[in-house]
C-alpha cells in the first residue's frame, strides 16, 4: 500500500471508529456497536471535532448531539485537557462552544466558559473548516456561518436536525454518565469510575488519569471515604491509596448479580487520541519525504512516543515493530501496526 493511500486508509478507518463511537452516544445516522471500554465524551469531543473536519455529517452531528446532551459534559474537565492542545485546535473549539451557547440559552454560561482560549476578532487568518480527504480545495460557500466566521473558520450556514437521541445511561460503555446522574458532572464522579475499574488508586494517580488536579481528586476522595463506601489503605512508604467494593458497587448500579456484569475496560482516551493524532501528523508530514530513511526515522520517532501508551492501554494489540527492521520495510510495517491498531479488541478475561 502507497504512502497516500495509506494516509486515506488510516483517516477512514478513524472516521468509522468515531461513528462507532457517537453512535452509542445516541448520535443519529451511525451503526451502533457497543463496545467493551468506558467511553471518554470530554477527549472524545476534543478529537473528534479536529478529525471529523473532513467529514462534516459528523462534525454535524456531534454539534446536534451536544445541543441535546451537553448538560452531561464536564466543561472544567474540557478545559483542562484542551490548555494542552494547540491554539488552532482550542480556537476550533471556541467557535463550537460559540455556537452552542447561542443555541442553548439554558446553558449559555456553561459553554461560554471556553471562550476565553480565542476570543473573536483577533485572528486575521481565515481558513476553510472542512477538508475533502483527497487534498482537493473544499469549495467556498455562498453564505456563511456567522459563528465560525468570527473565529476565523468558513463553512456555509446551517441549522440542525435536532435527531440525536438523549444518551442511554444503562449500556455498560456509558457508565460515566450515569454516575454523572448519580453524583453529579466533576471529580466525584470520575473518582469512582477509576475505583469501580481499578484495583485502588492513589490521589495522584487518579488525577493523572482523568485529567483532574491532584488537589481536586484528593478533596472528592477524602469526602467519599467519609460515607464509608469508599475505603482506605496504606500501599508502601505510608501511601494512602483509596479502594472500594467493586462486587456491591457494580451491583448496585445495574441491578444484577455480579456474576452476570461484565464490567467495562478503561482506557485512558486523553493519552490514546493524543498519541492517534500524533500519528496522523506524522503520516502526513512523511508523506513529502522522499527518502526511506527519513520517513522511517519520523515513523520510529512517533511509534516511540506512542508504544508506552498503548501498552498501558488495554488494548489486545500485537507487537510493535523492532529496531531492527531496515528503513525500507519499516514503514509496511508500521501500517501493519496501526492498522491492527484501529481494529484492536479489548482484553476481557477479568
Amino acid at each position: 500500500m502507497s504512502q497516500k493511500k495509506f494516509k486515506y486508509f488510516f483517516l477512514d478507518n478513524i472516521l468509522d471508529f468515531l461513528w462507532r463511537q457517537w453512535s452509542a452516544l445516541g448520535v443519529a445516522g451511525g451503526a451502533y456497536s457497543e463496545d467493551k471500554w468506558v467511553i471518554d465524551p470530554e477527549a472524545l469531543i476534543i478529537f473528534s471535532i479536529e478529525l471529523t473536519r473532513y467529514e462534516p455529517r459528523l462534525f454535524d452531528e456531534i454539534l446536534d448531539w451536544l445541543v441535546i446532551n451537553g448538560k452531561w459534559i464536564d466543561i472544567q474537565r474540557l478545559r483542562g485537557i484542551l490548555k494542552t492542545e494547540e491554539k488552532n485546535m482550542q480556537r476550533l473549539m471556541s467557535a463550537v462552544a460559540s455556537f452552542l451557547s447561542n443555541e442553548v440559552s439554558s446553558h449559555r454560561r456553561k459553554w461560554e466558559a471556553l471562550s476565553f482560549f480565542e476570543k473573536p476578532g483577533v485572528i486575521t487568518h481565515k481558513e476553510m473548516l472542512f477538508k475533502l480527504k483527497k487534498d482537493l480545495p473544499f469549495p467556498e460557500p455562498l453564505k456563511q456561518s456567522i459563528i465560525f466566521q468570527e473565529y476565523s473558520f468558513i463553512r456555509e450556514g446551517f441549522s440542525l436536525q435536532k435527531m440525536s437521541k438523549p444518551v442511554n445511561v444503562a449500556t455498560s460503555s456509558n457508565i460515566r454518565f450515569l454516575l454523572r446522574s448519580l453524583f453529579g458532572i466533576g471529580s466525584r464522579s470520575e473518582c469512582i469510575l477509576y475505583l469501580l475499574t481499578h484495583e485502588a488508586g492513589h490521589p495522584s494517580e487518579v488525577a493523572g488519569a482523568v485529567g483532574i488536579s491532584v488537589r481536586g481528586i484528593q478533596d472528592a476522595l477524602i469526602e467519599l471515604a467519609q460515607s464509608g463506601l469508599i475505603l482506605t489503605r496504606i500501599r508502601g512508604k505510608r501511601k494512602i491509596e483509596y479502594w472500594l467494593s467493586q462486587k456491591r458497587w457494580w451491583e448496585f448500579l445495574v441491578i444484577k448479580n455480579f456474576e452476570e456484569i461484565k464490567p467495562p475496560v478503561w482506557l485512558d482516551w486523553i493519552a490514546l487520541f493524543s498519541a492517534l493524532k500524533s500519528v496522523w501528523d506524522v503520516i502526513n508530514k512523511v508523506e513529502i519525504l522522499e527518502s526511506d530513511y527519513m520517513r522511517s526515522s519520523k515513523l520510529r520517532e512517533s511509534m516511540k512516543t506512542i508504544s508506552n501508551v498503548f501498552v498501558k492501554s488495554g488494548l489486545d494489540l500485537p507487537a510493535f515493530p523492532g529496531g531492527n527492521i531496515k528503513p525500507d520495510h519499516y514503514e509496511k510495517e508500521f501500517q501493519s501496526f496501526m492498522t491492527n491498531v484501529l481494529g484492536a479488541r479489548v482484553e476481557t478475561n477479568r
